[in-house]
């Protein structure tokens, strides 16, 4: 006893902690569920890498150059650099979401025909097309299902095709469940006969919506310009061709972007040119007449150097004059247009280089404005900042203005006021002479000015020629050797995991959904009542297994009991103990009735009462006569000595049988004459055993409960339901039954849990192990290590 209780009381701490080895078993036992789910996983992760089309990965890199000219700035755009408005890694998140954007992903479409996706059908999945096409396919009008479904086409010959069970020839349109379609070319090609060819037609904004998921534009870091753009495509070649398309679009949007300042200034220049080649001309015609009329053929030499000094008197005025024009323009422009996006006006003629440099900040403040807004709305932040760029620059430019607009007048007044000198001068030459001068000094006018038109228009034509983006692509598009997805080692292991994760969960949700007693451990958790036995499940179909398999487990387990029983209400000599248990089926009476073989064995003289009264089994087992028992003495129609039956597969070992079932067995048990049954078997034996009905069903056991020394409450291995181990618990801590413990049965030695409850009987391996100490268990069922312990014969 001393060895079970130290073992017990080992086994009873040790499972206050977690116990590793509980879990790693709990889980092995299913080691069949684990190697099927591995297997079936396994394979599923071949399907799937099998049907999966693999991704290729397109990389391309891309330099975004600095601002050179933000470092002039002078004013008020300082302060705009100073609040950090003008950052680095501003302008380049800005360019990240113009390369997103859906403008010129809709103009890559166009250029590659991306409209329309080709496939090739394979055995285990759809293979695209890209650079060697059958054929050529437009869809002429759409209809409900021209963007949803597949069109499967399966060419025939070089010219015919076979649509939806219909023959359709080359550069035909025909009709179909996707529309009126076109297929077009020369012919077909040997290797696509006889194939099926499926054609999907895109919108743009399913494509954009892969794209986006496929594109990503990263800086190679926080400080630096340059950005990675990498796209996954199943097709490298059309991969590259989209990142290299898309590079030269954005170069070609930032470059047409720049050029909108320069033909705003191109067109001024042209209305300009258009008028005064019609006055120089009209001035020409009234030189030419002049000097006809009054035949002149020249003048003199100090009337030409006074020309010549009207000329460049009046080529200065007209200068000025257009840069007070331009700078009425683009005052009007300033105050006027608020945030709203307008045109910027010319500068010609203007040479202040602070103002030339606000104007053209703004100008390109608003171009990066413009292509922002076609990716994100008006009230995103980065807007609103540029909106207080643009107004913080419009009003240092207006004070510009204000400030060489004042500088200007006075120039212009003093040009005036020479002008003035010059016409009384004139007025002194000789008439005809002077008449001369006047038309020709129109004509040198207008021809000054014509030629300086001439010369700032071949200077923005050569700027609009020359004009480069502001970015340059540091390596064009290049596809990675091998498929980036999916990766099958990767692939692999995820499934494995899955086909882990997955037994493990349905054991755990099913140990969680299971509400029965599955281990000790689970009576331990609800109630403090002493486990006073631990009996494995027999398979044997005698009912005194103790008897006729004496070196067996349970007889071994049964022996345990009775050694343990000793300890049990130890004042009382001869013994009255009480089986009960919470329902019917639990095992009490096998139990009770080989514990009482057992101690008829050890040399005690034992009789058992088979008091369940409504269902009595005991004489069953025994197949013992039960016409006269128990219910013939409560009522009192025999004397005890007269229903005491020996069992003859045992010696001094007794029982008393039920008897005839009465109506009212609770009635009876309570009417006196069990008591007075008791003490008098009490005298002739050392232990009495009642067989009790279940505690939770009747009350008869609670009655029987007053007789009793000692009451062991039978709880059955995956059959007792957790929620009556609170019953029993509220019995032991009420003290409703004597020295109440509890008798574990029938525990499942080669289930999940088996090897939690060995402790010294060789069984403590689980599945069933003994290690063939058991002469009578040889026909154990075998475990997954039978294969290593096996012997020779």
């Amino acid at each position: 006893m001393s060895l079970n209780t130290d073992i017990d009381n080992f086994e009873y701490h040790e499972e206050k902690g977690i116990d590793f080895r509980e879990i790693f078993f709990k889980y092995f036992y299913f080691w069949k569920w684990f190697l099927v789910s591995i297997v079936f996983f396994l394979v599923l992760g071949e399907i799937y890498i099998k049907v999966t089309t693999p991704l290729y990965q397109i990389e391309t890199d891309l330099l975004i150059k600095q601002d050179k000219n933000s470092s002039g700035a002078e004013g008020g755009d300082n302060i705009l650099k100073s609040l950090d408005l003008f950052s680095t890694d501003k302008i380049v998140d800005n360019e990240i979401q113009i390369l997103k954007s859906y403008t010129l992903f809709e103009k890559v479409v166009k250029d590659l025909k991306l409209d329309v996706s080709y496939f090739l059908k394979g055995n285990a999945r759809k293979y695209p097309l890209y650079e060697v096409l059958p054929f050529h396919a437009e869809l002429l009008k759409a209809n409900i299902n021209s963007y949803k479904d597949y069109l499967q086409i399966t060419p025939i010959n070089s010219t015919q095709f076979d649509v939806e069970g219909k023959k359709v020839s080359i550069n035909q349109p025909f009709q179909c469940s996707v529309g009126l379609v076109l297929i077009t070319g020369t012919e077909i090609a040997p290797r696509f006969i006889s194939k099926e060819v499926d054609l999907k037609f895109n919108t743009l904004t399913s494509l954009f919506e892969d794209y986006s998921k496929m594109l990503t534009v990263t800086p190679i870091s926080k400080d630096a310009t340059v950005l990675i753009i990498t796209y996954q495509d199943a097709l490298a070649k059309r991969g590259e061709d989209i990142l290299n398309n898309l590079v030269n679009e954005y170069n070609n949007a930032a470059i047409a972007d720049k050029n909108k300042i320069i033909a705003s200034t191109l067109s001024f220049i042209e209305d300009r040119v258009k008028k005064l080649a019609d006055e120089l001309g009209s001035a020409e015609n009234k030189v030419e007449n002049y000097k006809s009329a009054n035949k002149i053929t020249d003048i003199s030499v100090q009337s030409q150097a006074f020309m010549q000094g009207v000329q460049q008197n009046d080529t200065d005025l007209g200068k000025l004059n257009i840069q007070l024009g331009v700078l009425a323009n683009l005052e009007n422009y300033v105050r006027s247009t608020g945030n709203e996006q307008g045109k910027l006006p010319s500068m010609l003629g203007v040479e202040d280089p602070t103002l030339l440099e606000q104007v053209n900040r703004l100008g390109e403040i608003q171009l990066k404005k413009e292509s922002l807004l076609q990716t994100v709305p008006e009230t995103n932040p980065i807007i609103h900042s540029f909106n207080d760029q643009i107004n913080s620059l419009k009003s240092a430019i207006n004070q510009s203005v204000q400030n060489l607009k004042s500088g200007l007048l006075i120039t212009q007044r003093q040009l005036k006021a020479k002008n003035e000198k010059f016409e009384s001068t004139i007025e002194q030459v000789p008439s005809k002479e002077r008449g001369l001068l006047d038309v020709m000094r129109q004509q040198d006018i207008k021809n000054t000015l014509f030629n300086f038109l001439l010369q700032k228009r071949e200077e923005q034509e050569m700027s609009l020629a020359s004009n480069l983006a502001d970015s340059r692509t540091i390596d064009a598009a290049r596809s990675t050797s091998q498929p980036v997805k999916p990766v099958k080692p990767l692939i692999m292991l995820i499934f494995f995991t899955i086909s882990i994760i997955t037994p493990i969960s349905v054991i755990y949700i099913r140990s969680i959904l299971n509400n029965r007693i599955t281990k000790k451990t689970d009576i331990d958790k609800i109630t403090a009542t002493p486990i006073l036995a631990e009996i494995a499940q027999s398979n044997e179909l005698s009912q005194l297994i103790v008897i006729e398999k004496p070196r067996s487990m349970v007889a071994e387990q049964i022996r345990a009991f009775r050694t343990n029983l000793q300890f049990v209400g130890a004042e009382h000599v001869h013994k009255i103990l009480l089986f009960t248990s919470s329902a019917s089926g639990e095992g009490k009476s096998f139990i009770s009735l080989n514990l009482g073989a057992s101690l008829a064995m050890s040399g005690k003289k034992v009789v058992i009462l088979e008091l369940d009264l409504r269902k009595p089994k005991l004489h069953l087992a025994l197949n013992i006569n039960n016409d006269k028992g128990l219910s013939n003495y409560l009522i009192g129609a025999c004397e005890h000595d007269e229903i005491i039956k020996e069992i003859p597969q045992q010696p001094n070992y007794y029982i008393v049988a039920s008897g005839p079932t009465p109506p009212n067995p609770a009635e009876l048990i309570g009417n006196g004459r069990i008591e007075i049954l008791l003490k008098e078997l009490q005298k002739d034996f050392d232990y009495v055993i009642i067989d009790a009905p279940p505690v939770g069903l009747v009350t008869d056991a609670q009655i029987l409960a007053r007789y009793a020394h000692v009451t062991a409450f039978v709880v059955r291995h995956n059959y007792t339901l957790k929620n009556q181990l609170y019953a029993i618990d509220d019995l032991y801590r009420n003290k409703k039954f004597p020295n109440l413990n509890i008798i574990f049965n029938a525990i499942d030695y080669t289930s999940s849990y088996g090897y939690g409850y060995g402790y010294g009987y060789g069984y403590g391996y689980g599945y069933g192990y003994t290690g063939g100490y058991y002469m009578e268990d040889a026909k154990q069922s075998k475990g997954i290590f039978s294969v290593f312990t096996k012997r020779k014969k």
